[in-house]
């Protein structure tokens, strides 16, 4: 069952399920969010919880094709259903995958702190200064032993959402990791959930950047390296 969550006062409010979501005082500005869905949307706008959904045309006269008015929002009717249910399956699949990582998930055994500490020190170096928000979740998890993970390093749930930082790193990279890739994987995440950056393409021009997808491709990634895609990274997110 899909679980929403919508932003009251600043503070995140949720996981609602569709009913309980309703009962809430929802106005058409307020920002709605579900897992599968890119950004925070406004009730409004989101096609599955208001009454905006323009009806099928039934053909009664089995004459539909030959009206191409008929035909378009038959067409179109149909075009929507299948979307929704797209990002119902997408929506679900993800619930699916985060509640396993959070299940999955290790307290108390890594102080993240410091390397949170040091991504705001350096980021006001370069005269950016984000507002730490009030809750933050950076832990271990055993994210290759969940389905369809077993190749991901780290996964963020906070990007685009500036009330919250919440990171799971997978434990087994963590301890695999030397020092450069660490700080690498925690400013990769950082950016995504602090910044709100998307990946780059895994492409030969990007390889060695900050945003480089495919981390697990720096075998021979050196301090040095890292201070230097971070730099860049930074540089060019301030002139922006």
């Amino acid at each position: 069952m899909r679980k929403y969550f919508y932003i009251k006062n600043g503070e995140k409010i949720g996981p609602l399920s569709e009913i309980e979501l309703l009962k809430e005082p929802i106005k058409s500005d307020t920002k709605i969010w579900y897992f599968g869905l890119k950004d925070w949307t406004e009730f409004s706008n989101i096609y599955d919880l208001n009454n905006s959904r323009p009806p099928i045309p039934i053909n009664t006269n089995n004459n539909t094709f030959s009206n191409p008015r008929k035909w378009l929002f038959s067409i179109l009717g149909l075009t929507l259903i299948i979307v929704s249910l797209y990002f119902y399956l997408i929506g679900n699949k993800e619930e699916k995958i985060y509640n396993e990582v959070v299940a999955n998930s290790i307290s108390a055994e890594e102080d993240f702190s410091f390397y949170l500490d040091k991504f705001y020190r350096d980021l006001e170096f370069y005269g950016i200064y984000p507002q730490k928000p009030k809750e933050i979740i950076i832990k271990l998890s055993n994210i290759d032993q969940i389905g369809q993970t077993s190749h991901i390093h780290a996964l963020c749930y906070g990007i685009n959402n500036d009330e919250i930082i919440e990171i799971y790193i997978n434990k087994n990279s963590w301890n695999s990791f030397n020092k450069p890739l660490r700080y690498l994987l925690m400013y990769h995440e950082l950016s995504h959930d602090v910044l709100n950056l998307e990946d780059l393409e895994a492409t030969p021009n990007n390889e060695g950047k900050l945003m480089y997808s495919e981390i697990s491709r720096y075998e021979n990634y050196t301090m040095d390296d890292f201070i230097e895609s971070f730099h860049l990274e930074f540089e060019n997110y301030n002139k922006n």
